[in-house]
């Protein structure tokens, strides 16, 4: 009997509590600040038959710092709790339902971007209560853009800062690693992998390995190696986001600004300035972060970011097109990560565009391989073949929200944004992984794409000075001094074509001089090169280096200038030289193997610092000073002689003292680089 009446007891409850049913209408509205929402926050009561139920008394309560209740209201007998009915603005109102059930009341929106949030409370007929949650999302479009790109421009300002810093501290080992790169792709893979982590720019990395290419120091395969291992170094800076050490940033920023302000030590100050510039980064991730959140509660502003999970292609597409637009690839998948901080975004979408980041970070190679050789576009052809693939055979993979891929990476953390850096990570490895054994073939097939041609001459002179790599000097620099062994090589043929057409007539006069108007033009763009890195904050040995560069090219732009005295002393000349015999005839021969010689010697202690061939060069200079002394000497006893040509005599005379100049020129270059290719003072060139 004791059971019935319980079961009873618990039936009546039951029928009792379903009693009456509460619905809302009007919650996680958006609207711009400081104006009244257009459709009022709604209770509606019915009893269990749909009836409305009227004489229900409800209460709103403001909840948040920001927005106030306000006209009209809706339902019978408003009590103004708490507020002023004048103005019309209320923080707390007390509402009975009216007779079709329905108590109401508008909200006026608070002065900036904030959730405002409103509590209602149910008071109904068999005396329980229901508690809803209004909630409301104030919107200063403008404010938010300006944050969310201010926020932005420190995060980018911060991975400048870090960038350029570290590769200030490790451009040296950078540039040591990369020359040491053999065939051997592994070595490649770790070389991109591990200078893309110090330097935390995989664009720095690829437009650095397309230079090399460029220039002929690495081949094609190396440069593919490389660049693969930078995508997986490129990872390194969102695992660093995703450490949430952003209530760190303010102290880093404080050290960081005290050892680049304060210290005289520059390798100190290049520290600090990559801690300022991590700090940045931090601070940046925290206002992006601080600006979306709110969104989160409209529905509008989600669905908008949610689409991104159901239309892979468009987000694909949003991601490479950010990327391409800040030329940052560490900020594409920064915002990404806080707009699934912020909950705006779930892991497909979130994947979706890091996807769209690896095709978008290939543009800055692409951009730094116009007007290059064919083997740079190659190799940025293929940095972009690379992740276009993988972008797509993952997109692909990922379609289903909860196949193994996805959960996979949602088992690795709880927290969304460590589970976008996981997934830019594991994808980055992977990839890599995969490609690493199609090395070659990705190779041949950017090889296909974009043809070698037979060389025109042309493409082997062109110079190739990479404005991209201005902002690692050591890494200019060095690419400065690669072109100008190519101008020494071209003003070398230029000094050989004048002796030939000294001796022999040909080739034409109008070819040297065709030839030496190039090396002019080569000095200038060297020159102007040189200038441009001089204008980068370079350090002791840097700014040393760079005066001797600059007078060797000035040397080897005076070197072929003697090419063309040559050619004009061939007007007081007739006949083949090579054909004439006696003592002045046989010092031109020796003058012009001398000078040939040393073209080839300096070429060489150009090319490797070579410091035997630069010894050579002195002790051929010391040779061509005594040939001209005696030429002076036969040049004179010939005036005596009945079979003298004096005009003939003059002009070869004049060529050995070319020679004797071109000597001097090379010289000069010979001794600069036998004194470490470091400025000592005037007493260095003569």
């Amino acid at each position: 009997m004791r059971s019935v009446s319980i079961i009873l007891i618990f039936a009546a409850l039951s029928a009792f509590a379903g009693a009456y049913t509460v619905e809302v209408s009007g919650n996680s509205q958006h609207g711009r600040i400081e104006t009244v929402l257009s459709d009022p926050l709604e209770i509606s009561v019915t009893d269990s038959s749909g009836e409305p139920v009227s004489g229900v008394p409800v209460e709103f309560e403001m909840k948040s710092d920001q927005g106030t209740l306000a006209y009209p209201i809706i339902g019978d007998y408003p009590l103004i709790i708490e507020g002023d009915s004048v103005s019309g603005n209320f923080s707390s109102v007390r509402i009975l339902t009216g007779s079709d059930g329905i108590a109401a009341i508008s909200l006026k929106l608070g002065n900036i971007s904030s959730n405002n949030t409103i509590e209602a409370t149910v008071l109904l007929p068999d005396g329980s209560e229901e508690e809803i949650d209004f909630s409301a999302l104030a919107v200063d479009l403008k404010n938010i853009i300006f944050q969310i790109l201010g926020g932005l421009a420190i995060f980018l300002l911060g991975m400048k800062m870090m960038s350029e810093s570290l590769q200030r501290v490790a451009g040296n080992k950078m540039r040591g690693i990369l020359k040491k790169v053999t065939s051997n792709r592994f070595l490649g893979l770790m070389a991109g992998a591990l200078i893309t982590a110090a330097i935390q720019s995989s664009s720095a990395t690829s437009v650095i390995a397309v230079s090399f290419v460029n220039s002929g120091l690495i081949v094609l395969k190396q440069a593919v190696g490389v660049i693969i291992g930078a995508n997986i170094g490129t990872t390194i800076t969102g695992q660093l986001i995703a450490f949430k050490i952003t209530h760190y940033a303010f102290p880093m920023l404080t050290i960081g600004f005290a050892m680049f302000a304060f210290s005289k030590n520059r390798r100190t100050q290049f520290w600090g300035k990559a801690l300022t510039g991590l700090a940045l980064i931090f601070i940046g991730m925290t206002i992006m972060k601080g600006v979306l959140d709110p969104l989160k509660t409209s529905m509008a502003v989600k669905g908008f970011f949610m689409s991104f999970s159901t239309n892979p292609l468009l987000a694909i597409l949003a991601g490479t097109l950010v990327t391409s637009i800040i030329q940052s690839s560490s900020a594409t998948v920064g915002l990404t990560m806080t707009l699934a901080g912020a909950g705006l975004i779930n892991l497909q979408g979130a994947f979706y565009l890091v996807l769209g980041d690896n095709i978008g970070t290939t543009i800055t190679a692409q951009l730094s391989a116009i007007g290059g050789t064919r083997a740079a576009r190659q190799t940025a052809m293929a940095h972009t073949l690379f992740n276009v693939i993988g972008a797509v055979y993952m997109g692909l993979l990922i379609t289903n929200n909860n196949g193994f891929i996805l959960n996979f990476v949602r088992s690795t953390s709880g927290d969304s944004m460590r589970q976008v850096a996981n997934a830019h990570s594991m994808f980055n490895i992977f990839n890599a992984l995969l490609f690493l054994p199609l090395v070659p073939l990705l190779a041949r097939l950017c090889e296909f794409i974009i043809p070698d041609k037979e060389n025109t001459g042309q493409e082997e002179i062109e110079l190739t000075l990479d404005e991209n790599l201005l902002d690692s000097p050591s890494l200019a620099i060095d690419n400065l001094e690669r072109e100008v062994v190519k101008m020494a090589k071209y003003a070398g043929a230029t000094i050989q074509h004048g002796i030939s057409c000294f001796m022999t007539g040909s080739p034409n006069p109008e070819k040297v001089i065709s030839m030496e108007d190039t090396v002019d033009y080569m000095q200038r763009d060297l020159t102007i090169y040189a200038s441009k890195i001089f204008q980068r904050d370079l350090d002791q040995t840097q700014s040393l280096k760079l005066p001797v560069i600059i007078h060797t090219i000035n040397d080897i732009e005076r070197v072929s200038d003697h090419a063309v005295n040559m050619v004009e002393a061939r007007d007081r000349v007739s006949g083949n030289l090579q054909a004439k015999s006696g003592p002045l005839p046989d010092a031109v021969d020796q003058s012009a193997s001398i000078v040939i010689s040393m073209v080839e010697a300096i070429e060489a202690a150009l090319r490797s610092h070579d410091r035997v061939a630069s010894k050579k060069v002195l002790v051929f200079e010391e040779k061509l000073n005594r040939l001209e002394e005696d030429a002076r000497s036969y040049y004179a006893d010939s005036l005596s002689s009945k079979k003298n040509d004096g005009m003939t005599g003059l002009a070869m005379l004049d060529f050995i003292e070319y020679c004797e100049r071109i000597g001097d020129h090379l010289t000069n270059i010979a001794q600069s680089l036998l004194g470490g290719g470091v400025w000592h003072g005037t007493d260095d060139m003569h």
